[in-house]
């Protein structure tokens, strides 16, 4: 008796095993690699808007001929929003926008600030010049980013700190 003409009915147990076994394997692999780039994603949008709140920062001021103070809560997690008039010593807290948890905001470094402040803080004037400094946006993985704040005109500017 011949078998030829009857196909195989399917998939012997061994087949279905070495299957499962390739599949988990390249799961594993590819797992980590994707977390990185997720946790890379999430740290470039908290950098992008940090700096499009220091921007908006520098508008206020010259629209409204004010100092416009972008005040950072490493403790809190928080960027705190703050604004004085010319001449006024104090200021008065406008908005507060959160930090993800998982964001690291440090080496903050700024120039010397005209109103006083508990928490450093990027200072913007009405003639569009700042304090200057820069700020380092950090997670233990996905890497970091460099924001920097130009003094003289009040430009904000991202990089990647590779």
């Amino acid at each position: 008796m011949s078998h030829e003409g009857h196909g195989s009915r399917g998939f012997s147990l061994i087949e279905l095993i070495v299957v499962l076994v390739i599949v988990s394997l390249l799961t594993a692999l590819a797992t980590p690699s994707l977390t990185k780039t997720l946790q890379r994603m999430e740290l470039k949008t908290a950098s992008k808007k940090i700096s499009a709140i220091l921007r908006y920062c520098r508008s206020e001021s010259v629209n409204k001929n004010q100092i416009t103070l972008a005040s950072f809560d490493t403790e809190a997690h928080l960027l705190s929003i703050l604004s004085a008039e010319l001449g006024d010593e104090k200021s008065t807290l406008q908005r507060s926008y959160p930090i993800p948890q998982e964001v690291e905001v440090g080496k903050i470094e700024v120039g010397k600030t005209l109103i006083e402040t508990s928490h450093p803080s990027f200072e913007f004037y009405p003639n569009g010049g700042s304090n200057g400094g820069s700020a380092v946006i950090r997670r233990e993985q996905g890497g970091a980013f460099f924001i920097q704040v130009d003094f003289l005109t009040g430009a904000v500017k991202v990089e990647d700190a590779k």
